[in-house]
């Protein structure tokens, strides 16, 4: 199972005192950072990641300010398929929270904290995206999420609905993480977005308490 955790230099701490260790000790064995050091941004530098997915088969995209579940390695291990896999929505960013298993591309859920990628897709969304494509495809807001860097979620989507908007995904159920970027220095592209962005199918929230405590041990 194919793993790339998409960095920014501020969250490294967080990468490599946490999300590392903890897919390691789940399992895991083939793990990639994608940092952005050089500045790109996280729209940028995400269609820079997707370009290099090289091979068959897909891989499992983390952001770096996730919590995984207990059984991560164990579940997302049994989804390494060529399908799309949703494994994080929120409430309030979904598009529908409601739709959950297999669903059309209009349905797919904004998942980029966790999602499994084919990596065919993922190079045809980064060709797709550099070439200048998009801005043939892709809705009026778009040009407003490149000026600013933003929106790396937001253009697969529109990639996916409008090249491959028969093809299904699956919005998996519970969660394979939770979103705890208020517990590692806020959100770096949505500082004002005013809502706690975590899971809706999430119930562990002892694992959170345990999160609060391993972080409180790193900052010491």
């Amino acid at each position: 199972m194919r793993i790339m955790i998409h960095a920014c230099p501020v969250r490294m701490w967080y990468v490599n005192g946490y999300i590392i260790p903890e897919l390691k000790s789940q399992g895991a064995d083939d793990i990639t950072v994608w940092q952005d050091d050089a500045g790109r941004g996280n729209l940028t530098a995400c269609m820079d990641a997707f370009k290099n997915c090289e091979g068959d088969g897909g891989t499992w995209h983390l952001q770096d300010d996730i919590l995984l579940s207990r059984d991560f390695v164990e579940r997302a291990s049994q989804m390494c398929g060529e399908k799309i896999v949703c494994g994080f929505v929120n409430e309030v960013a979904g598009p529908n929270c409601n739709i959950r298993g297999e669903a059309y591309m209009a349905d797919m859920w904004y998942s980029f904290p966790c999602i499994y990628i084919p990596n065919q897709y993922a190079r045809e969304c980064a060709e797709w995206f550099f070439s200048g494509r998009w801005k043939a495809d892709a809705q009026s807001i778009a040009d407003t999420l490149y000026a600013g860097g933003s929106g790396d979620d937001f253009f697969f989507r529109e990639f996916m609905e409008t090249h491959h908007g028969g093809d299904t995904v699956l919005n998996l159920t519970p969660c394979l993480v939770d979103h705890v970027d208020w517990l590692v220095g806020g959100s770096t592209v949505n500082r004002y977005r005013g809502f706690l962005s975590r899971a809706v199918y999430w119930e562990d929230d002892s694992l959170l308490d345990e999160l609060k405590k391993r972080i409180d041990a790193l900052r010491r």
